[in-house]
């Protein structure tokens, strides 16, 4: 079985996938930096459930753009819900911490700029068509 030509805005979406991943993971460590040397003790309970998005969105957002990154060239329909899956995440990982008080400024608007932009792709017809189209 012959692999389905891949259009140029999927692999673009492919690649902004895999950066995200980086994205993540540094953001990651610089929320645990931030966090253990400037932010005061945790005031009540929704903090800690604040700080457990942040890591959690983060984290499972780079998995799941990772994983829809690997799968991209194949053309599935689970590979465009696990990309959707994958902004989702990371846009509660950004709430998250902006209900924590962390304005990171350059870190979030990178963050929220690549997630608008594979967001953007994901719903182009060129890119859904190739997700969901059983032509191959």
């Amino acid at each position: 079985m012959e692999a389905k030509p891949i259009p140029v805005y999927a692999e673009q979406t492919r690649a902004l996938l895999w950066l995200q991943l980086f994205v993540n993971m540094i953001g990651i460590l610089l929320f645990t930096f931030i966090t253990v040397l400037f932010q005061p003790p945790l005031q009540d309970d929704d903090d800690a459930i604040f700080v457990a998005g942040v890591l959690i969105g983060l984290l499972l957002g780079g998995l799941l753009s990772a994983g829809a990154a690997k799968m991209f060239p194949r053309g599935w329909g689970a590979t465009w819900i696990l990309a959707v899956n994958a902004q989702v995440l990371t846009l509660i990982a950004v709430w998250s911490s902006w209900e924590l008080g962390l304005y990171l400024g350059l870190g979030i608007v990178v963050t929220v700029g690549m997630v608008g932009w594979i967001s953007v792709n994901l719903f182009r017809s060129e890119v859904r068509g190739f997700c969901f189209s059983r032509k191959g």
